[in-house]
């Protein structure tokens, strides 16, 4: 989508150049939202699994967290793992309470978080679980960047907000290289299809015109025509 910011005016006069700017990296620093958060129930003997579109090179960091069990209950030891789109399993953790992973995306696809409640199943118990999953901008720490590189308020947010709009400008390549190789796909399969459907006319007509010259020889030996 496009945005047109028209400049105004206030008490203080026009709206300066710069603040026009921030205003408009702000806009699109909302355009990109790379964070969830979930809390669920997990049933014992289940597993549940939560997949996120990352791109590639890509910074992803994950908390979650598994409830203490109540007093009484039959013990459910809650495993954790995280799986890239090749199916390599890049962390996993058992009986966990709390804990945190940390990875750099080395393919773009679906990374899959799997909770796995171990409980026995005949009990019906289940385990309040949490999963924070953050990516890109909003999986770096800022504020250690904000003391390391001794940045004023205004330098951090214009900094955070640089970052936000060369993620932005990622994503929009990211997604025309998939729909090109969507669109190169298609006209394939396209291609394929009509190839299929002509070689399968040729067929039918072949079988056809052999079929009325073998009824045709049938009848003349039983002397029908």
């Amino acid at each position: 989508p496009s945005h047109s910011l028209m400049p105004t005016r206030g008490r203080g006069g026009p709206v300066s150049r710069g603040m026009r700017r921030s205003v408009f990296l702000a806009v699109l620093a909302a355009l990109v939202v790379q964070a969830v958060s979930i809390s669920f129930d997990l049933p014992s003997g289940k597993v549940k699994c939560f997949s996120e579109d990352v791109p590639e090179n890509t910074l992803v960091v994950g908390d979650y967290k598994a409830d203490i069990i109540p007093a009484g209950q039959n013990r459910m030891p809650v495993e954790v793992q995280v799986s890239d789109p090749m199916e390599k399993v890049l962390y996993t953790q058992d009986d966990v309470s709390t804990g945190r992973f940390a990875f750099t995306s080395s393919v773009a696809g679906d990374y899959i978080v799997c909770f796995h409640n171990k409980g026995l199943s005949e009990f019906q118990t289940q385990r309040r679980a949490m999963l924070d999953l953050k990516h890109g901008i909003d999986a770096k720490d800022y504020t250690q960047v904000m003391k390391s590189e001794h940045l004023t308020e205004v330098q951090f947010l214009l900094e955070q907000m640089q970052h936000r709009t060369a993620i932005i400008r990622d994503d929009f390549v990211n997604h025309k290289f998939r729909e090109e190789k969507l669109r190169d796909t298609t006209e394939k399969t396209c291609s394929r299809v009509v190839w299929f459907a002509l070689f399968t006319m040729c067929v039918v007509v072949v079988t056809g015109f052999f079929q009325s010259l073998h009824l045709q020889n049938f009848f003349k030996r039983k002397k029908i025509i």
